[in-house]
């Protein structure tokens, strides 16, 4: 019965330290790692002032700009037949581009700082 005890409680054990090992691991995303990438905006801004600046900036770009959410818009553009396709989310303090792209991040950028002299 002894025996019995022990191995149930060595299995109670193994796995809450398995599970909660797991649980740890997982969810260690450093507040530096949520934010890298974002640009943030110098004052806060309407939601709908960012996405027309963004929309704007990337269209004189020469980019393709395609609605795809509220917060988000999907680029395009096309030199030499190679074809780059990023995606542009946003809200009213930051924008990030997925894959980063310096040319339209550049763009975009200029754009905003221009809205903000105004």
């Amino acid at each position: 019965m002894k025996k019995i005890l022990i191995s149930t409680m060595t299995v109670v054990l193994g796995s809450t330290l398995f599970f909660s090992g797991c649980a740890t691991h997982t969810t260690g995303v450093s507040e530096d790692a949520k934010t890298a990438g974002y640009t943030h905006l110098q004052k806060h801004m309407p939601l709908k002032e960012v996405h027309k600046i963004i929309k704007e900036a990337g269209e004189r770009d020469g980019w393709r700009m395609t609605e795809f959410k509220e917060n988000a818009i999907i680029a395009e553009k096309t030199d030499d037949g190679d074809t780059t396709a990023v995606t542009v989310n946003f809200s009213n303090t930051y924008f990030n581009i997925i894959p980063p792209n310096s040319d339209l991040q550049d763009a975009i950028e200029d754009a905003i700082e221009d809205s903000t002299k105004e």
